[in-house]
């Protein structure tokens, strides 16, 4: 039983460290949709721009979606990686 027990807890830890980690919007807004509805209040009270805002909100929402905020630029010849 002891075995089984080792294999779940080491099963676990695995699979806590192939979760995908929070983007940083995640991390500072809640959400890509929390980030968005600050950022059209900003539209709304003149702050940011009414043409390129919803531009650069889909670009976030598709950089988050398919996980390239998980990207990182690499010295040298400028190859992107996964992380």
């Amino acid at each position: 039983m002891a075995g089984v027990r080792g294999m779940l807890e080491r099963v676990a830890r695995l699979e806590a460290q192939r979760a995908p980690k929070a983007s940083p919007i995640e991390v500072l807004y809640g959400s890509v949709d929390g980030f968005a509805a600050e950022c059209m209040e900003g539209v709304a009270s003149g702050k940011l721009c009414l043409v390129d805002m919803p531009s650069v909100l889909d670009c976030i929402r598709r950089w988050h979606r398919d996980g390239d905020y998980g990207v990182r630029r690499t010295g040298g010849n400028g190859v992107w990686n996964r992380a």
